[in-house]
């Protein structure tokens, strides 16, 4: 925690955070980006800064939410952007006096990076280092990182930051839909653990969620973390009236739920769209009324876990990670690493998790013949096929940080011998990045002895304590050694009985023993029998050896645990051609379309199979068994092969329809509206996409020009709701008869309809059916 008076205080007393200002400044009679006025009307932010601390705020945040230069770019200021941001802590200086603190607001860049975007996490973490650099040098007293939806955004936001100051407090915050996952997969629980390991202070969930909702994923998030919590909710939903938007929930109700965050862990309380002065003013008064609560301590300890994007794994009571992501010994694999082809090694992800690993291992063999980009591409691609946490087998440093910067979840990082080198490369890189470390019972060699190698691995365990480095987050190695080679068993398994005595996690690498030997998985399963007696925590082996499973699985069962395989998504009889697009798999993909062809008129195996597989793979992400990673890489392992069907069949693709999508005026948000294009597009829509910040007239336009099916317009921010009704007045007024769909963070059905819509969709599988509905309607 850093040395901050305000951060101690949360342990006294939770401080008020102030509400929304995009809603208040419309209510004001202000209609333009939030940003611009801290230059055209700064009189009229420090107004709403100055009632937020009359109304009882602690901590005053700078009106620059969107004021990063990407952001700033779209709204055509980017040769602003530096003097938005000073301006903005000045103007909050002015207000806050010696009453409250000044935290520096920074929200998302607008773009995922890779693999859901060409952005690379580098160009994020400058975007945000930046940004936090004008905020810095005009003197905030900490900064908070809001409305982030993609988590390895909020790493690179965490890097940016942090690679200015190591001493200012840090808030992050995440936002989540009703089911406790947001955009692109990550759970409450992921996001508790892994942004518990970055430097931050403090971690909680904004926006999109009114209190009664957001209050049982605050209560899921406070199980994973012993960080102190922060929230700020909506003010219930939008509504408009009389031409004005306000929101449903009154400051009474708001408050009634303060005590309860309160006995959560809420350190810091605020709040979101919606909220004003009145609100922070009601939750004022209850918390001066209130005794402070001890947070309610998580109903079991804190296992160690590991995490990939939209899984958390934990290490107890048996952890299978899979060894196959290794091209030892396998020239064709080895040579499609080196030609950056990773086909083969999404299959064998995909093949081992379905054998019942819980982590993969990650090896690329020789590294002196690989780039940085070998390491961040396969990171990427296994991300984006939904890869079950990682274990990264990678002995350059230099090219371990590169993985671990692609990674978006907490890895193992395999391994640390016990030298000052080798112990201080992996702390400074598990304080940075976060996860688990192998620890080798080695220094320079490999001790003969059973006391050796206890007493080197209790030596290496106290340094990584000394420096913060928990022995939870440790799984210790005995180092397994050839039985061929006339090496004792019994050795590691005696280091493996003695650390289980004092709470010590093991892990062994399970081929090892048996190199160069027959009846390789004989020897797997009688060493993991007697392995797991002794407390073995984890193995890295091939989960493809049934006699070693079933071992495995009646040892734990005799000494009481019961176990079995990590989580499989998919259903198994899902189709496998559904399967195979999910995990990339082009080239089993092109054998099936040969196969197919022989059968099929090429015409046919485009509509009527491989386009209704793609509708399988929206229905499959509307339902939360895919995400967005997965959604992503279906389309593009499915573009090539739509492509060659058309071009066999000679004629121009067909589709259901042709839909316009745009993002609305005065909107620089696109995420979601590309989210919905992609899965149109995979349910056989040809899309006509106009970008953010698009005109009315211009809108109106291009209906009119291509004559589309259906037209779907996007409002991410309450300013923007009613440039939707501008749409549809100018359409009517124009003679468009176009049904319009329209969604965005800031719409619901009550204003779609009242901004003069056809319809509303929530998310992108919700636009898809409505969109198949009004097709079959029109037929």
């Amino acid at each position: 925690m850093r040395t901050s008076t305000w951060l101690n205080e949360l342990s006294e007393s939770p401080l008020l955070l102030d509400g929304s200002y995009g809603a208040q400044f419309l209510l004001r009679g202000f209609s333009q980006p939030a940003e611009v006025l801290n230059l055209q009307r700064p009189e009229v932010v420090e107004k709403l800064q100055r009632d937020y601390v009359n109304a009882g705020a602690d901590l005053l945040l700078t009106n620059t939410f969107s004021a990063n230069r990407w952001k700033l770019r779209e709204m055509k200021l980017e040769a602003e952007a530096e003097t938005i941001n000073r301006r903005a802590v000045h103007i909050a200086r002015q207000a806050a006096g010696d009453r409250a603190r000044v935290l520096g607001d920074l929200s998302s860049t607008g773009v995922f990076p890779a693999p859901l975007s060409e952005r690379s996490v580098d160009e994020l973490a400058e975007v945000f280092r930046e940004q936090a650099k004008w905020l810095l040098e005009e003197g905030v007293d900490g900064f908070i990182v809001e409305t982030i939806s993609d988590i390895k955004e909020l790493k690179a936001a965490v890097w940016g930051i942090r690679s200015l100051s190591s001493q200012l407090p840090l808030v992050v915050q995440m936002t989540f839909e009703e089911d406790g996952r947001n955009t692109t997969g990550t759970s409450v629980e992921v996001f508790a653990r892994i942004a518990s390991q970055l430097e931050v202070d403090v971690i909680g969930i904004n926006c999109t969620l009114g209190p009664e909702k957001m209050l049982p994923l605050l209560e899921r998030l406070s199980t994973q973390t012993l960080l102190p919590l922060s929230v700020e909710p909506n003010a219930g939903k939008p509504v408009y009236q009389r031409g004005q938007l306000t929101y449903s929930l009154s400051p009474e109700a708001f408050g009634l739920y303060v005590e309860d965050w309160v006995s959560l862990g809420a350190r810091i309380i605020g709040g979101c769209c919606g909220t004003g002065p009145e609100h922070i003013r009601v939750a004022r008064q209850i918390l001066s009324h209130l005794p402070m609560k001890q947070r309610k301590p998580p109903q079991k300890k804190l296992e160690a876990v590991l995490c990939s994007r939209t899984r958390m794994v934990p290490v107890r009571p048996f952890c299978m990670v899979g060894e196959r992501i290794n091209p030892a010994s396998q020239p064709r694999f080895a040579q499609a690493i080196s030609e950056r082809d990773w086909e083969e090694v999404l299959s064998r992800a995909s093949d081992q998790e379905a054998e019942g690993a819980h982590v993969l291992d990650v090896n690329l063999g020789v590294e002196k013949g690989l780039s940085e980009e070998h390491f961040q591409e396969v990171i990427r691609a296994l991300d984006a096929a939904d890869a079950l946490p990682l274990s990264l087998d990678i002995q350059t440093n230099r090219l371990l940080e590169v993985a671990l910067r692609e990674y978006p979840g907490l890895p193992l990082l395999n391994s640390a011998r016990v030298t000052p080198k080798s112990l201080e490369n992996k702390i400074a890189l598990l304080k940075k990045y976060g996860g688990m470390l192998v620890l080798l019972a080695m220094d320079r060699k490999v001790p003969e002895t059973f006391h050796e190698r206890v007493a080197l691995l209790e030596k290496g365990l106290a340094v990584l304590e000394e420096a913060g480095i928990s022995r939870e987050r440790v799984l210790a190695d005995p180092l397994m050694l050839s039985l061929g080679a006339r090496n004792d068993p019994g050795v590691p398994l005696d280091v493996i009985d003695r650390l289980f005595s004092q709470g010590v996690q093991t892990i062994v690498g399970l081929s090892n023993l048996s190199f160069g030997l027959p009846h390789r998985e004989r020897l797997h399963a009688a060493f993991l029998s007697q392995a797991v007696g002794q407390g073995l925590t984890a193995a890295i082996m091939n989960p493809a050896e049934p006699m070693t499973r079933q071992v495995l699985l009646g040892s734990l069962r005799l000494w009481g645990v019961e176990w079995d395989s990590s989580e499989v998504r998919l259903d198994q009889e899902e189709d496998p051609v559904v399967q195979d697009l999910i995990r990339g798999k082009a080239q089993a993909l092109r054998e099936w379309m040969q196969r197919k062809l022989a059968e099929y008129d090429p015409l046919e195996i485009s509509q009527k199979l491989l386009g209704k597989a793609m509708e399988q793979v929206g229905a499959l992400y509307g339902k939360g068994k895919i995400f967005l990673p997965q959604l992503l890489l279906a389309s593009d392992t499915a573009t090539p092969l739509f492509d060659e069907l058309n071009r066999l069949s000679g004629k121009p693709a067909q589709s259901k329809g042709k839909v316009v999508l745009a993002t609305v005026e005065g909107d620089v948000h696109d995420i979601g509206k590309k989210i919905v294009g992609t899965v149109l597009r995979s349910g056989g829509f040809e899309i006509v996409d106009l970008g953010k910040d698009v005109p009315a007239a211009q809108i109106v336009e291009k209906v009119q020009q291509v004559s589309p099916d259906i037209l779907g317009l996007s409002a991410m921010m309450t300013t923007t709701i009613e440039r939707v009704g501008e749409v549809t007045s100018l359409l009517k007024k124009q003679g468009c008869n176009v049904p319009v769909i329209a969604g965005g963070a800031s719409m619901n059905a009550a204003l779609a309809a009242e901004m003069g819509c056809t319809g509303y969709a929530s998310n992108a599988a919700i636009a898809l059916q409505s969109c198949n509905q009004w097709m079959e309607q029109g037929k």
